[in-house]
């Protein structure tokens, strides 16, 4: 009976959300491109639903300004009533570091529930003294896949790295997208802004969604089970409509991936992808460049100042396939980019975690808010196009007369980045 009465809820919920889709974004995909731009996205959204959790009723606001999102972040973790939980890939000790475990410790020592999960590999510099620290003061840190781990098993590859950015607040405020908790992110105020970046901040039935996928992991390590969580109907009715996608080889899950690929066969008139790490699998550069040949504005923005000079090395090797087909590829140079974003048609956005690499891929556990709305979706372009204008484009000229040591050497680093 049970079974049968949550079936039915799910089912309830499904109508209400594709109800909610025709009801309030129908007007706009039409006013967009006509009947035939509908007809196109009516399909790939077919094809999205059910690949992650959606709900309406949410209110997103885009943050480029890491002083903003961490100031925002300290805030909301001020306030907290309930639950904090916490994913992040890095944890420096530093000051913006240490400001957040100072916060995350007062919260749970006046009551609230704080569960925090850091890569073990990402967050090496935290010291155990810290970490034990915290747990005095009531919060449940957990370290994600010790590399030295023993005894050894081999359930979990080493190379496997959470990579997921999210905070989530009370299951009602969160924060995605590709902001590691470091002086590195925040701007001159807390920082040393160094990184690029792109934060949201979700406020609406998704934050419960994003803290369903930490609760999923915590779970894992604790081998318990829980029933799924599932918004109310009260809260589907309007707002930005939101889907969570996660991957995760460990739940066989590979929805943003998909996303990403239906999205982009999908788009009619543009395509704006942002990567710092950008190595794009064979199937995608296939997808990138059909795309462009039916007539798409295929732009893909990548870093020219990159912390990890191997991986710029293979993207330049990948760049004269995607410059043939007309696909037109940018190189930050005024600051290392770390966003990760993704706009189509001017309609939809994901931000996240999720680099174009193979890391990303087929490793990391990674996590992105796609979003149907065309006002964040016109934000994010704007971004777009005022980053550039801190870029250089490639040229398929300059591409082809790299000297025979950088060929070589860029194909090498290609070869080590496919591993």
């Amino acid at each position: 009976m049970a079974k049968e009465h949550a079936k039915e809820a799910l089912k309830a919920h499904r109508d209400a959300v594709e109800d909610a889709v025709r009801r309030v974004f129908v007007p706009h995909l039409r006013r967009a491109g006509g009947r035939r731009f509908w007809a196109t996205w009516r399909g790939t959204l077919r094809r999205l639903r059910p690949l992650g959790a959606v709900s309406l009723g949410n209110r997103i606001r885009v943050l480029s300004d890491g002083d903003e999102v961490f100031e925002r972040m300290w805030r909301a973790i001020a306030s907290a009533e309930r639950r904090i939980v916490m994913e992040t890939y890095t944890l420096q000790p530093d000051e913006v570091g240490g400001r957040m475990l100072r916060e995350l410790s007062e919260a749970a020592q006046r009551g609230v529930e704080v569960d925090l999960v850091f890569d073990a590999f990402g967050s090496s510099d935290l010291p155990d003294r810290r970490v034990e620290e915290l747990r005095a003061s009531g919060v449940r840190a957990m370290a994600y896949n010790p590399i030295l781990r023993w005894p050894w098993s081999g359930r979990l590859s080493r190379l496997v790295r959470n990579h997921r950015k999210i905070l989530v607040v009370d299951e009602d405020t969160a924060f995605c997208g590709g902001m590691n908790i470091s002086a590195d992110y925040a701007g001159k105020r807390f920082g040393n802004g160094r990184f690029r970046d792109t934060h949201l901040l979700i406020r609406g039935p998704s934050a419960g969604d994003l803290a369903e996928i930490t609760r999923h992991l915590l779970e894992q390590d604790q081998r318990k089970k829980s029933a799924v969580r599932m918004p109310l109907l009260a809260e589907i009715s309007e707002g930005s409509l939101v889907q969570i996608l996660e991957s995760n080889i460990g739940r066989h899950r590979r929805a943003i991936q998909r996303a990403l690929r239906w999205t982009i066969r999908g788009s009619q008139e543009r395509c704006y992808l942002t990567s710092p790490y950008f190595v794009p699998p064979l199937l995608l550069v296939r997808i990138m460049t059909r795309a462009a040949r039916r007539g798409v504005d295929v732009r893909v923005l990548t870093t020219g100042r990159c912390d990890v000079p191997i991986v710029h090395a293979a993207s330049q090797h990948m760049y004269g396939r995607l410059l043939r087909e007309g696909v037109r590829i940018y190189e930050m140079t005024e600051r290392t980019l770390h966003s990760k974003t993704v706009t189509i048609d001017g309609v939809y956005a994901s931000v996240g975690s999720f680099n174009l690499d193979r890391w990303s891929h087929r490793r990391n556990l990674e996590v992105t808010a796609g979003v149907l709305d065309r006002r964040m979706a016109s934000e994010l372009e704007e971004h777009f196009q005022e980053d550039l204008e801190s870029s250089r484009e490639v040229r398929l000229e300059e591409w082809n007369k790299r000297t025979l040591m950088e060929r070589v050497g860029q194909a090498l680093a290609y070869q080590l980045m496919r591993l």
